[in-house]
């Protein structure tokens, strides 16, 4: 029989990690400077005219000013709610809504800043679409060229110390019953990469194929370009998809089987992690 409060801790580090990105001291620099930093990266993509850097930098502090005010109090909620379920019984069903929950903000994102977006990217002249495209390109396959370069054994083994690091930031150090765990289910695990890579060219070439159309008005243009942005999951095959759902049922069962291990060090440690993020989302809402 499970063990509540260790399938509860577990559970919280589960939703905690895909938030992990909030976990350092210059998180709130980075969000709270986002409107400058992204022209760094989308100068790797494309050269943005005076007009265009404007609405650009408006899509970002709209979008951002939405984000703390929505999204952050939501995230915050969301990891107090899943603390307190670690004092009730929680069922491998309440698991999984909760991880699928969490990644829904992702798609709240896209959601709220599609359309804006397409905009900008029907004001892209001839030459700003060849160039933005050709570079997502170039991307994708030098992607492919690293992926191509190990072997299923290497990429299986650098997936094991990423998942060894991944549980030791949240449980401390890990006993050898507790890596055996994490080694089968790694074996288990399928390697999604490719699938990946066939769903960003995919994607990649329907917007090919929308700047191509010349026959396009305005509106559908917009349209078809928010469409891209919005909908990922119309460019995955239903290969990607089902691996997806098989490798997330994989994970909550490691959860599971993790959480009967865990001592009362590794407990604290999992809420130490938490009270970090959760302060965190404090210092950015309020800055």
């Amino acid at each position: 029989m499970l063990n509540n409060l260790k399938t509860k801790k577990v559970i919280n580090a589960c939703f905690a990690i895909s938030m992990v990105f909030l976990c350092s001291c210059s998180a709130s620099f980075t969000y709270n400077n986002l409107s400058w930093l992204s022209s760094f990266w989308v100068d790797d993509y494309i050269d943005l005219n005076k007009t265009q850097n404007k609405q650009l930098k408006q899509i970002i502090n709209t979008t951002q000013a939405w984000h703390r005010s929505t999204q952050l109090p939501a995230y915050k909620q969301d990891i107090q709610n899943i603390r307190s379920l670690f004092n009730s019984t929680l069922s491998t069903e309440q698991l999984k809504k909760q991880v699928v929950f969490a990644k829904k903000h992702w798609q709240n994102l896209l959601e709220y800043a599609h359309m804006p977006l397409a905009e900008l990217g029907a004001s892209l002249s001839s030459e700003q679409r060849g160039e933005l495209l050709s570079n997502i390109q170039k991307q994708i396959d030098e992607e492919r060229e690293e992926f191509n370069e190990q072997t299923p054994l290497e990429r299986k083994n650098d997936r094991l110390e990423e998942q060894i690091e991944y549980y030791e930031k949240w449980v401390d150090e890990l006993t050898n019953d507790q890596k055996a765990l994490i080694i089968t289910a790694n074996e288990q695990h399928k390697d999604s990469k490719s699938l990946w890579l066939e769903y960003k060219q995919n994607r990649l070439n329907v917007a090919i194929e929308i700047f191509k159309n010349k026959n396009l008005t305005q509106n559908e243009l917009i349209a078809q370009l928010s469409t891209v942005i919005k909908e990922r999951e119309r460019y995955m095959s239903e290969t990607l998809l089902k691996t997806n759902e098989e490798n997330l049922n994989l994970y909550i069962n490691l959860l599971y089987q993790l959480n009967t291990t865990l001592s009362d060090k590794q407990r604290q440690s999992v809420n130490d992690q938490f009270d970090e993020l959760i302060g965190t989302l404090n210092d950015i809402i309020q800055s």
